[in-house]
């Protein structure tokens, strides 16, 4: 398996997809997903870019040190993990806390932003979304990452997908069960704190943001406070999707990111 070592010689888990002469495209996980999230985008973004996901410290294959990890220290490792590919500027597409950790990447490098998107995430974590951490926080204590997994479902998954997918959820629980409890504290612990409000109008990348209408997790007056702060960003909302529109709504999600990411400045 492929393994880079970045900051404080910890070992990120990787992949490299699509053409190796295209301009690279960054994809960053959830807060506590991994790799195969970005099942329904792999395909479709490597027919365009060289495509790199990977996971964060302290999720799936990658090391799992002590934490907590803070956006600042997953930024010091996604520098360390372009630079060692020799990747000196790159689309970025983040998730959820995959966006607050490109939204970090760009008010610190942004000479390393090419453009950013940014979905279903937000720029600081306010009384409400501290509180919604907690109580993931409580549920691990009382009954680990399945009961992690039962608190965070209706936060994270709109009524469609739970309606119609029963299975594929019972299978992400079972997955659950295997998560190490220790690192996805220390990765929710990492996010209490975040807070990038002031910085955002230093953001010079193109950025498009884009939220699922039915978020009740970051829900659109988040992705509406990004819009009026980032000096030159347009909004996208997704009918029918809550805070996964990746997996909820993938053919809409990946549309509006490819007109975004080629079109012509």
């Amino acid at each position: 398996m492929p393994y880079q070592p970045v900051y404080d010689d910890v070992h990120l888990y990787y992949e490299w997809h699509g053409r190796s002469d295209a301009m690279p495209l960054v994809l960053i996980n959830g807060l506590l997903s991994d790799t195969t999230s970005w099942a329904f985008q792999i395909p479709v973004f490597a027919e365009y870019f060289r495509v790199l996901t990977y996971d964060c410290r302290g999720q799936g294959r990658s090391d799992k040190p002590v934490g907590p990890y803070s956006q600042e220290l997953h930024t010091r490792d996604l520098v360390a993990l372009l630079d060692a590919f020799h990747v000196s500027r790159a689309h970025i597409l983040g998730l959820s806390n995959g966006g607050t950790i490109a939204l970090t990447l760009a008010v610190t490098v942004p000479e390393r932003v090419e453009r950013l998107v940014l979905v279903d995430t937000f720029a600081y974590a306010d009384a409400v979304m501290r509180s919604k951490l907690h109580t993931w926080l409580a549920a691990l204590d009382l009954g680990g990452t399945m009961a992690r997994f039962d608190a965070a479902l209706p936060w994270v998954w709109g009524r469609d997908i739970l309606q119609r997918s029963g299975d594929a959820i019972i299978e992400l629980r079972e997955r659950a069960a295997e998560a190490n409890i220790e690192a996805q504290r220390a990765l929710i612990h990492g996010t209490l704190n975040y807070d990038i409000r002031h910085r955002l109008c230093d953001i010079s990348a193109p950025t498009r943001v884009i939220v699922g209408e039915e978020d009740v997790l970051t829900p659109p007056w988040y992705a509406r406070e990004l819009v009026a702060h980032i000096p030159n960003a347009d909004l996208v909302v997704i009918p029918g999707a809550a805070h996964v529109p990746t997996i909820e709504r993938p053919d809409v999600l990946n549309s509006r990111v490819l007109s975004f990411l080629q079109a012509q400045y």
